[in-house]
């Protein structure tokens, strides 16, 4: 994500990427369309068009919106992920989950329910 060597073998172009530091406090709101590492406090909604993590030292009490999620730290809000949400060994998540995919990893504290959007393929399925 943040190796630039590895985003021009892929094409990506992550300049833009952002990461706020554990010494960071934020009280609002953050909207990019680039990749986010949080390793700070942020009190307030993160809406996040690219890979947004949050880091092991990172502390969230507000809603997290992205394409995908890697929580490694603490988030008290909800989590909308259009496509894929892994919460590792050292996350602590408490509120609504999202998402088309998720990958939870054993240690990993979930408090909350979870809502997996269908596939196309079990929606077409479901109308037989």
């Amino acid at each position: 994500m943040f190796n630039k060597n590895k985003s021009k073998e892929k094409g990506d172009n992550t300049s833009g990427s952002s990461i706020l530091s554990g010494s960071v406090v934020l009280t609002g709101g953050i909207t990019t369309e680039t990749d986010l590492r949080i390793d700070g406090t942020i009190n307030g909604n993160v809406d996040c068009q690219g890979l947004l993590v949050l880091g092991d030292q990172g502390d969230v009490t507000g809603n997290l919106k992205g394409k995908n999620v890697i929580i490694m730290g603490k988030l008290l809000g909800d989590v909308n992920v259009s496509e894929r949400i892994t919460l590792k060994s050292s996350s602590y998540v408490k509120g609504e989950i999202k998402a088309r995919n998720i990958e939870i990893e054993p240690g990993a504290v979930f408090i909350g329910n979870c809502l997996m959007e269908q596939h196309e393929v079990f929606k077409e399925q479901d109308n037989t």
